[in-house]
């Protein structure tokens, strides 16, 4: 049939005529192309640039039943926006779940992709099942791609996909073409924006760019992406302002669904909205019908879990302390070292001597399992005492330091990061006067349960965290030892989990850990709750301690103001 067509004109109006599909070629080569395909057989040597872009295919039997719950909530579009289409499942799907549907609009990078939505709206075409609504497929950006004005200004309009799960630090790493142009789309500042911070999923990109174009449109958006990814949306909405409400996400089975281990929902909103809304139900898409939790922002707050959160809200304020990040140096090899027999290794195997006054013990998160840790499984070399502090010093203060680092300084310059852009040679970060206090309580950042550790000295000297890490530095026991004790509490802990993630790949952040108000705690426990405390532990303080020093504490805690801050400073927080 198509080998008949003699022009591309003729060949476009025949096929809109069967499928639908408005420009199917875009010129004569891509139909001369699809006649050549024609001829071949398939090919198994196409390269597979999954990876780069992402690619987690919809199955069809998800994209159909994702179709069909939003036709069973009353969804009827006119127009149906695809900004990542893929194989073309959920256009598929969607053609099958909304009938009365007029325009079908559909951006995709890949060629091959196009192609095989192409082909089997043609095949369906030629069995009898030719679609009422008009189709325009594109292959183009969706990062710089132009809708037109009859997409941009339209109603009753639904946005739906499955954009890549990928986030723009692995396309970096990968060097893929297909990165939007660097944006700081989060608003962050300072260092943060230089940092993991910054980095975010290619999904992320993709909602807040529809939702740019269309919140304002009446109508719908139901995206697949990753849990992560909905958390991010919904913590940024009222930055941004958009029209949007009745904000659902629909947990589905991810590694049934597409074998990738990364917890995903179905994330549906409302636009248009008179009253934006910043609140998200959480149910299942196999079960739509309960809810069983909500996040979002409450009380001018943004939380995990509000039902649980309203229960300890009293608790949310400004810790007493500033909490720190453990240190950063991105060159494990040659700044880690393991101790055997005696002697100092380092990751290539090499035995270091260089002077002990720059040598301290190093916690991991694994090492924080317990209350208390007393001893350090590695070394770390600690090259600054503060940021930005001149290491050529070490040439005279560490002279064997000093030919160690050369030596060994290609593996500094492979560091990628910007932070050590313009800085001192070996410089690292998270390191201050905070960091050589003498007793430390930390926490894993990684971990999906908190557990608060006492840190004591190892070998009469600080131990530092790397930087999964997260501590507070003391210069007594008894500051370390009471802070860790209300830290551990349940009222703490319930706190914590009511407005942390457990699903992110870093659920406890320094934001979270400094909406502690360990004041608050302390008002609400008394001397004998934490002497219980220590008892099912089976901790055993290792000096005296009586109720007036912890009376003396939680006074000083209670401290307001610019009193509280000159007793931070005292302790060298």
């Amino acid at each position: 049939m198509i080998s008949a067509y003699d022009t591309l004109e003729h060949a476009n109006a025949e096929i809109h005529q069967l499928t639908g599909i408005r420009r199917f070629f875009r010129d004569l080569e891509a139909l001369e192309e699809l006649r050549r395909a024609l001829t071949m057989l398939p090919s198994s040597s196409i390269p597979d640039t999954s990876r780069e872009w992402g690619d987690f295919q919809t199955p069809q039997s998800l994209a159909d039943q994702v179709c069909s719950y939003l036709a069973d909530t009353g969804l009827s579009p006119r127009v149906i926006v695809e900004p990542t289409f893929g194989t073309g499942n959920f256009i598929l799907a969607a053609l099958k779940s909304f009938p009365t549907a007029e325009l079908v609009y559909g951006v995709e990078i890949q060629d091959k992709y196009e192609w095989n939505l192409k082909v089997a709206l043609l095949n369906k075409a030629l069995a009898g099942n030719r679609v009422s609504a008009e189709i325009e497929l594109h292959q183009d950006d969706i990062f710089t791609h132009r809708f037109s004005d009859d997409v941009l200004h339209a109603q009753d309009i639904l946005v739906l996909g499955n954009p890549p799960w990928v986030t723009s630090a692995e396309l970096g790493a990968l060097e893929a073409q297909n990165l939007p142009a660097k944006r700081n789309i989060k608003s962050l500042g300072g260092m943060d924006a230089k940092t993991g911070k910054s980095n975010f999923d290619i999904a992320e990109f993709v909602l807040f760019r529809m939702l740019e174009l269309f919140s304002e449109r009446r109508g719908a958006l139901a995206m697949l992406c990753k849990n992560a990814v909905a958390k991010n949306l919904v913590e940024i909405l009222p930055q941004r302002q958009f029209k949007v409400a009745n904000i659902r996400a629909l947990e589905i089975d991810a590694g049934r669904e597409f074998g990738a281990s990364v917890e995903a929902s179905l994330l549906v909103l409302d636009m248009g909205a008179p009253r934006p809304e910043f609140t998200c139900q959480v149910a299942s898409l196999y079960e739509p019908g309960g809810a069983n939790r909500a996040f979002g922002w409450t009380q001018g707050k943004f939380v995990a879990n509000i039902e649980d959160y309203e229960a300890v809200s009293e608790f949310d304020g400004v810790s007493p302390f500033v909490w720190r990040q453990g240190l950063k140096h991105d060159c494990a090899v040659i700044m880690e070292l393991e101790v055997r027999d005696g002697l100092q290794e380092n990751g290539l195997g090499e035995v270091v001597s260089v002077e002990d006054e720059w040598v301290y013990g190093l916690l991991k998160g694994s090492d924080l399992r317990g209350f208390e840790v007393t001893r350090a499984r590695k070394k770390v070399i600690v090259t600054q005492h503060y940021l930005g502090e001149d290491t050529s010093e070490l040439q005279v203060s560490a002279p064997g330091l000093w030919e160690y680092l050369v030596r060994n300084s290609e593996h500094f310059g492979r560091r990628k990061s910007s932070i050590y852009r313009d800085k001192p040679r070996f410089a690292i970060f998270g390191v201050g006067e905070y960091s050589f206090r003498a007793y430390k309580v930390a926490i894993s950042g990684l971990h999906k349960v908190p557990n608060f550790s006492l840190v004591l000295p190892n070998e009469n000297r600080p131990v530092m965290l790397d930087d999964t890490c997260y501590f507070l530095g003391f210069d007594t026991y008894l500051d370390a030892l009471f802070t860790a004790s209300l830290l551990n509490s349940s009222l703490a802990k319930r706190f914590l989990q009511s407005i942390v993630f457990t699903n992110a790949k870093r659920p406890y952040t320094k934001d979270a850990l400094m909406r502690i108000d360990l004041s608050q705690v302390a008002s609400r426990l008394s001397f004998r709750v934490l002497r219980a405390y220590w008892d099912d532990i089976d901790y055993k303080p290792r000096v005296s301690v009586s109720e007036s020093d912890f009376e003396e504490y939680r006074q000083r805690l209670s401290i307001p103001g610019k009193r509280q801050r000159r007793l931070q400073l005292s302790l060298g927080l």
